[in-house]
């Protein structure tokens, strides 16, 4: 099975209106009805995994509910801990307020062998920089909490791997996070929440950088960043 995981369960405090980013219109459909309908073309389940809070905004969805406001990697693994996931199964992580051609699924899962792909552009200041270190691990350094960023590698919100492995991982990193050894106590920048991108930084989950060269980060977190990205005509 390959699964599809679009990720819409935050509070989405720095987004200026009460509409989930994913619900966000463009002409007579939504965000999220783009992305479902491109993910469609590779996956064979695709879900929209959403909090007990905001769940009523996607009726007629399908969705995974979940608990929510232990931070981003805490949704990812309560949503994978729902699916009946044999040896084998892969999934496709994406956060609820980018956009994706559907081109770019079938491009990783034909690159998919056995270690988790993040599909990333060279970017002058990423936000968030992926640094390959070897083959298979990289090292994730956030620019928001003054970690050194140079001109390298920015991730496209999308991820792709073996679902069980995944799910393996961010119960080891959880598990880590909640240990009373101050020593080896996980501190996330945010306060008590998993940060999915650590999942890299604090396990030893495989993953390895995907370069695209002609494409773009169609990702956005403030109204004004979608409006600039509806500008740009790109979601066709």
């Amino acid at each position: 099975m390959v699964y599809g995981l679009i990720i819409s369960a935050g509070k989405q405090s720095r987004f200026e209106s009460a509409t989930p980013k994913a619900l966000m219109s463009y002409g007579n459909c939504t965000l999220l009805d783009i992305n479902i309908s491109n993910m469609k073309v590779t996956c064979d389940e695709v879900y929209v995994v959403v909090s007990k809070e905001n769940q009523h905004w996607f009726d007629g969805y399908p969705k995974i509910v979940i608990e929510s406001g232990n931070g981003c990697g805490n949704a990812v693994m309560r949503a994978l801990a729902q699916l009946e996931l044999d040896e084998d199964d892969t999934v496709f992580i994406q956060w609820g307020d980018c956009f994706h051609t559907l081109h770019i699924y079938q491009d990783l899962r034909n690159r998919y062998v056995d270690t988790w792909l993040i599909p990333c552009v060279k970017e002058e200041k990423p936000y968030v920089q992926i640094e390959p270190i070897s083959f298979d691990q990289v090292v994730v350094r956030f620019s928001k909490y003054n970690e050194p960023i140079t001109s390298g590698y920015h991730d496209l919100s999308l991820f792709y791997g073996n679902a069980k492995e995944m799910l393996y991982h961010l119960q080891q990193f959880a598990n880590h996070s909640l240990s009373q050894n101050k020593e080896t106590l996980y501190q996330h920048k945010h306060g008590n929440e998993l940060q999915f991108l650590d999942v890299f930084n604090e396990t030893f989950l495989r993953a390895k950088v995907v370069e695209l060269t002609d494409y773009e980060d169609n990702s956005f977190n403030t109204l004004a960043q979608f409006q600039e990205l509806m500008q740009k005509k790109i979601l066709r």
